[in-house]
């Protein structure tokens, strides 16, 4: 359930991201803040930044979504509502908006890049865009109890929008991403968890369903291909993205044989089950009825 609108952490997130957008917007210093940026976070190495730009890959992110489908079945939903939210906000806005990507626009030696040598359609980005929508499924529909567990609530929720942000910046960082595309994402990122959240709270969807079930094999098989997939094109990566891989997939696999009761006792796996039993018995009947005619015949 979305939190009050009035509550910092759903506000404040996306209004510091649309004035920082504005100003940059206002002054002409996209180019400077990026190369700023660029150079300052060269210090912690490219293999830090790596990293950190997987775990904004779509399918990276997906597969983080599995484990929750038991524990946490309002985020679980409300977090692939906001996965297509978030993926048309950027394709969308891909087909309308051609901005050169950095290594297009400035001579290569004036920055860091690693990574694929990506030149043309950079904004907004996806990275940021899945970030902040799976960080703010946690941070908006996360709820506490007061005392202890409100100060362990708040830690968490500092701790995800800090990582949210470095994830967003590591496009700047390996010099794919200006810092316009970053807050964009940002952005519908964060509109997507929002969104997904409310139609969460509006329609109350259960994984213990049919639908559930499907989901959860679907991201499974998310998780699964991460094994083996080498999309991202970062080889440095892939040790990190086979283990997140192997983890959720185990995980989720848990937890979805832990559900497989509740799923059983749903009324449509019942009906299915009952609809099979009286044709087999009605499929037997037909069969006794001929082979009893076939021995009168005879």
């Amino acid at each position: 359930m979305l939190p009050s609108i009035r509550s910092p952490w759903v506000w404040m997130p996306p209004a510091i991201g649309l004035a920082l957008l504005a100003l940059l917007l206002a002054t002409g210093a996209n180019q400077a803040v990026f190369l700023a940026l660029n150079h300052a976070g060269h210090p912690l190495g490219m293999l830090f930044w790596l990293h950190l730009t997987m775990l904004g890959d779509g399918a990276v992110a997906l597969a983080l979504v599995l484990p929750s489908i038991r524990r946490a079945p309002h985020c679980f939903w409300a977090a692939l509502a906001a996965a297509v939210f978030a993926a048309l906000w950027t394709q969308v806005t891909k087909q309308f908006v051609d901005i050169p990507r950095p290594l297009a626009a400035l001579a290569a030696d004036r920055f860091f890049q690693a990574g694929p040598p990506y030149r043309q359609v950079s904004f907004p980005s996806g990275h940021a865009a899945a970030a902040f929508a799976l960080a703010g499924i946690w941070i908006m529909g996360a709820s506490g109890n007061g005392g202890r567990s409100a100060l362990v609530l708040t830690l968490l929720r500092v701790l995800l929008l800090l990582l949210a942000t470095l994830v967003s910046l590591s496009r700047i960082m390996v010099g794919v991403h200006w810092p316009v595309d970053v807050l964009w994402g940002m952005l519908g990122g964060w509109l997507g968890a929002g969104l997904g959240l409310a139609l969460q709270g509006r329609w109350r969807w259960r994984t213990a369903s049919v639908g559930g079930l499907l989901a959860g094999l679907l991201l499974s098989g998310v998780a699964a291909a991460l094994l083996v997939s080498r999309h991202i094109r970062i080889p440095e990566v892939m040790p990190a993205q086979r283990l997140i891989g192997c983890v959720c997939l185990l995980w989720g696999m848990r937890e979805i044989a832990v559900m497989l009761p509740q799923w059983w006792r749903a009324k449509w796996w019942r009906a299915q089950w009952w609809r099979m039993r009286r044709r087999r018995a009605q499929w037997r009947r037909t069969r006794i009825r001929q082979d009893a005619g076939e021995g009168a015949d005879g």
